[in-house]
């Protein structure tokens, strides 16, 4: 069997789910690593039922699931809490998230692989993981093909457009100062991408253990869940440092460390709100409350230390959308991604071009006049 055969076979038994959880950003490069003699134990959404049909392709031991295993599972934003952010669109590897900049967004259930890359970037918080039942489970996994050929189809209109950026891109005259910081830019922009993906992954993985392990974790579930927790507060603390302003710009003494300590709240805020959302009992509560508390009181000196009045906050109660008005606003929100995504074609055609304009008029009139009447 050639490489490339090899990595295709090796490719089919994957699910497609294009996490990266494995290490990799995606299942076909995690495909070409297995093929070059990487561990056959590092999906989580695969499970052991991955991990057996590889190491019978390959003839290799099985090995145990190196992370927790990650159930079949579809994400569903609180449609009344969206922002219109565009962050969860921009991080779905299959592009099963449709919205505009702020409007409403909302998940396609039948294209999502349940990958959690949305969770993080969400500003408020608004995108639950829903486990599927067994029947619907085995559905979501027929899909691997289908969630493979989006994430292709992804890549390459990525890939298109950022080829009509460079191509659009004005070239600036005269020599380029300091060329021998040209190479490290590129370096310099991967290192702090490389370190978003990891301070992601090691809070989702965090959140995932806490999933996994229940109420009542044992001795070594508690020693893994505090390894998670060391592990993620180090990929903050390294994502703070890359992202923290150059010397040249002098930033104020206590800068640095009222922005740790932002991060570090947000952490703690994070856990315990998974914690109450699992239902976990006031025991197993007591600990998160305790370091979240700590975390406000961190912040709050390294305010006064900073010089920055502590902010003022406003709540706001918002309603819950109607059935019928949530309804209007997906179909607005699809016209008009369907009406965006003909305009980016690299053939637009005019007769669908205009279709689809009708269609998003006619769904902007449904809205209005709902609106009005109500």
């Amino acid at each position: 069997m050639s490489n490339s055969l090899r990595i295709a076979a090796i490719d089919a038994l994957l699910p497609q789910t294009q996490c990266g959880k494995c290490g990799h950003p995606g299942c076909l490069p995690y495909a070409e690593g297995i093929a070059a003699g990487e561990a056959i134990n590092k999906c989580p959404p695969g499970g052991n039922a991955t991990i057996h049909a590889l190491a019978d392709l390959l003839q290799v031991p099985e090995l145990p699931l190196a992370l927790p295993a990650t159930p079949p599972q579809v994400a569903v934003i609180r449609e009344a809490e969206c922002i219109g952010c565009t962050k969860c669109i921009q991080a779905c590897p299959v592009d099963a998230i449709v919205g505009a900049a702020k409007l409403m967004h909302t998940v396609i259930g039948d294209e999502c692989t349940g990958c959690e890359l949305c969770i993080a970037p969400c500003p408020v918080d608004c995108i639950d993981l829903i486990a599927l039942a067994p029947p619907e489970a085995e559905v979501q996994r027929a899909r691997a093909d289908q969630f493979r050929t989006r994430h292709q189809n992804r890549l390459a209109r990525l890939a298109r457009t950022e080829a009509r950026r460079r191509a659009t891109r004005p070239v600036r005259p005269g020599p380029v100062e300091a060329p021998a910081l040209a190479p490290q830019q590129p370096a310099a922009a991967s290192s702090l991408k490389q370190a978003k993906i990891d301070a992601a992954m090691s809070r989702a993985q965090l959140q995932k253990g806490l999933k996994a392990f229940g109420d009542t974790p044992d001795d070594g579930q508690r020693q893994q869940l505090a390894a998670l927790q060391q592990a993620a507060e180090r990929d903050q603390q390294r994502l703070a440092a890359l992202q923290s302003k150059p010397a040249h710009e002098a930033p104020r003494p206590g800068e640095q460390a009222l922005k740790q300590a932002k991060i570090d709240l947000a952490s703690h805020r994070m856990a315990l709100k998974a914690g109450e959302r699992r239902g976990l009992d006031e025991q197993a509560l007591a600990p998160l409350r305790s370091a979240y508390a700590a975390a406000q009181q961190a912040l709050h000196l390294a305010e006064e230390r900073c010089g920055k009045p502590a902010p003022a906050r406003v709540l706001v109660d918002k309603a819950g959308l109607s059935a019928p008005l949530r309804q209007l606003k997906t179909d607005l929100a699809y016209a008009r991604a369907e009406l965006s995504k003909l305009q980016r074609s690299d053939t637009p055609e005019p007769a669908k071009i205009r279709d689809a304009q009708d269609r998003l008029a006619a769904a902007e009139r449904r809205l209005q006049a709902h609106t009005s009447a109500s």
